[in-house]
């Protein structure tokens, strides 16, 4: 799909072979000029038509003109009541939930409703069964959606796949959403069923993982437990996430995988978090707690708000000395690596993650 863009919305990380000019105006071509002169380094984007990727798949392509086709602009409102929530979770829900019978199809699994210390779970286990090796590990999974949807739709197109390719028992989370609940609501809810499962299983042999959202709660995970005296588990992955959204030369790109009007705020203000820009670091996390964290796992796609936060995370790790890895979807936008399973990027990615999470928990 082609898209046209105004002049404002162009970028210069989508731009830099097309030869566009840097912005170069000096005091004798324009008095003035110095007082109005943009960042150094800054290039002047005029409008053009920007295609999808030439490396992406068809099928890729073909998911990517839907995305872009969502009603909305790509950014995400925080709902003002009960009511308005409850529309945007059915919404959402009958959105994905329609893909669950080919995930399934896909990824043979069994899947158990449960409780665990009070809070509701999916457990989802490989449909031929738990292995000897697998039986003392497992994996925990926290869903996207704003911290406002995704229960249980979102939440199985991650859990479904990894489950089935890695062999692991995944316990999916019904975590508190807003408005129902604020931060840290939902960090409160994995310490506790966390805690149980550490009672069973020993932490080296416990990942987390989520996407979006679920992905930004995985990163609070390690200081949470840290605080609150509780051991880090085995490994992490954030998927879709960073410690800081829309920075860098990400901040050009929506949530459905357009282009955004410079300035323009991808998630209202109010909701989960309060007033906290998502460009700040999320809550809980900072610079000075990064030589805590266990191997961990960062997978965005390039056409994603998330993607500059989850390289910059990346490097921070690999500073602090953890073990760190990047993995990349060419062309695809936010959450593609689960929303869009049907396509080989999707697949190559739920691939890596599963085998990832399979290498670095202990036995």
């Amino acid at each position: 799909m082609h898209t046209r863009f105004p002049k404002f919305c162009a970028i210069a990380a989508a731009t830099l072979a097309l030869g566009l000019l840097p912005v170069q105006a000096s005091a004798e071509d324009d008095p003035d000029a110095n007082s109005e002169k943009t960042d150094t380094g800054s290039i002047e984007v005029p409008a053009f038509v920007y295609p999808p990727s030439s490396l992406s798949s068809d099928e890729q392509k073909r998911a990517y003109e839907k995305s872009l086709a969502t009603p909305g602009d790509g950014t995400i409102s925080m709902a003002p009541s009960l009511q308005v929530a409850a529309m945007m979770r059915a919404h959402v829900n009958a959105q994905f939930e329609r893909t669950i019978p080919w995930v399934k199809d896909r990824y043979p699994v069994e899947i158990v409703n449960e409780t665990i210390a009070g809070v509701e779970v999916i457990r989802v286990r490989p449909k031929s069964g738990i292995s000897k090796a697998n039986r003392k590990r497992i994996l925990l999974n926290l869903h996207g959606g704003a911290f406002m949807v995704g229960w249980p739709s979102v939440a199985l197109l991650d859990a479904i796949p990894v489950a089935a390719l890695s062999g692991i028992e995944v316990v999916t989370i019904h975590y508190r959403l807003y408005p129902e609940a604020t931060h840290p609501a939902a960090l409160e809810d994995l310490s506790a069923v966390y805690r149980e499962i550490l009672k069973k299983y020993d932490p080296e042999s416990v990942g987390i993982f989520g996407g979006s959202a679920g992905g930004v709660i995985t990163l609070q995970s390690i200081p949470w437990f840290k605080a609150k005296g509780l051991p880090p588990p085995g490994a992490i992955a954030p998927l879709a996430a960073g410690f800081q959204t829309a920075v860098g030369d990400s901040a050009i790109w929506n949530f459905s995988g357009g282009f955004s009007k410079p300035g323009t705020t991808l998630v209202s203000t109010g909701g989960y978090f309060g007033d906290r820009s998502r460009t700040e670091w999320v809550p809980e996390t900072s610079p000075e707690t990064l030589s805590d964290y266990p191997p961990t796992l960062w997978v965005a796609g390039t056409r994603a708000p998330e993607l500059s936060g989850a390289a910059s995370g990346h490097a921070r790790l690999l500073k602090q000395g953890v073990e760190s890895h990047l993995y990349i979807i060419e062309g695809g936008w936010h959450s593609s690596y689960s929303t869009a399973p049907e396509t080989p990027e999707s697949q190559d990615a739920m691939q890596y993650i599963a085998h990832w999470l399979d290498k670095q928990l202990g036995r």
